[in-house]
């Protein structure tokens, strides 16, 4: 009596467990991401906020309705104002220093951002390794097999291999919604890098209103993939 064919190396379970580790790992870091520009967004509607404020125009003093107003409260205060061009000196100080503030804040979250997409890649390189020794394991156990094994058991081989089959398909699924993830978030850095690069104060406020406009509408992100990597996640 020939004997029943080995069962599948523990290895290979051991390999789909890794997948779904390295998985759940990923997509908390890509939880982070969303959190980090979400206040980067708030930095930037911000940097808009107070450079719009520091812009801000003096009284227009040949309006009628304006004149009126300063002559009836024309107190220490107001000429005081009006004689430093609507612009008082501490006011402005406070509001360079919060532009500057800003900017920093900015900065530092590029930076965080950076380091969270190498550790993103680093995440997606694990898991292309953990799926390509799972397929070779699966390989080697197959080519293992006699013939008469193979003939004796035939419907036990071929639902062993529809199985592997099945699992195999699914870790090309994890592994390339990963990669298309940290693409898109990739991308979605690379605007954030640059729209904060191009900071300053010579902006015009049109520009400013679309690079606040982007940040929120986050055009490389598609919403579906993410849905599904969410799905994907023990």
């Amino acid at each position: 009596m020939l004997d029943a064919p080995p069962p599948p190396p523990a290895a290979a379970g051991e390999e789909e467990s890794a997948c779904r580790s390295i998985l759940s790992e990923f997509m908390t870091r890509v939880a982070r991401f969303e959190e980090l520009a979400e206040v980067g967004k708030r930095l930037l509607v911000r940097f808009q906020q107070e450079l719009e404020y520091f812009r801000r125009p003096q009284i227009p003093s040949e309006s009628d309705v304006m004149r009126e107003i300063v002559k009836s409260n024309c107190t220490d205060r107001m000429r005081s104002y009006l004689e430093a061009g609507c612009r008082p000196h501490c006011q402005d100080i406070s509001n360079i220093n919060r532009l500057r503030s800003c900017e920093d804040g900015l900065k530092d979250h590029i930076n965080k951002v950076k380091t969270l997409l190498e550790e993103l890649e680093h995440l997606v390189k694990d898991i292309y390794g953990s799926t390509l020794r799972a397929s070779l394991s699966a390989l080697d156990v197959s080519d293992c097999r006699s013939i008469d094994n193979r003939l004796t058991n035939e419907s036990c081989f071929i639902e062993q291999k529809k199985q592997e089959a099945e699992q195999l398909d699914s870790d090309v699924s994890l592994v390339t919604t990963m990669v298309i993830v940290h693409n898109m978030l990739k991308l979605d850095y690379m605007m954030q890098e640059k729209i904060v690069r191009a900071l300053s104060l010579k902006k015009p406020s049109s520009e400013l209103e679309g690079y606040c406009l982007m940040w929120d509408l986050r055009p490389y992100i598609d919403d579906n993939v993410m849905h599904i990597a969410w799905k994907m996640c023990p």
